[in-house]
């Protein structure tokens, strides 16, 4: 599958409706796709979470394990 680019631009603005100022995420936490670009999972309020940099990590390194069984 090819790899997708995200939208810094699309990723501002729906931070800015999600009721992050100028669009930046809070130091220390990360804006994680639900449903992951790769598969087609699109930069929109209901698919953007603000988490914490280390759970976003957890998750993906879950995503990894999971995928190898």
């Amino acid at each position: 599958m090819a790899k997708r680019e995200r939208s810094q631009t699309k990723l501002q603005k729906v931070l800015e409706q999600k009721g992050y100022s100028k669009g930046k995420v809070p130091k220390g936490k990360v804006a994680h796709h639900v449903k992951p670009v790769a598969e087609d999972g699109k930069t929109t309020k209901k698919n953007i979470r603000i988490i914490p940099k280390e759970k976003h990590k957890k998750i993906h390194t879950n995503r990894k394990e999971r995928s190898r069984i």
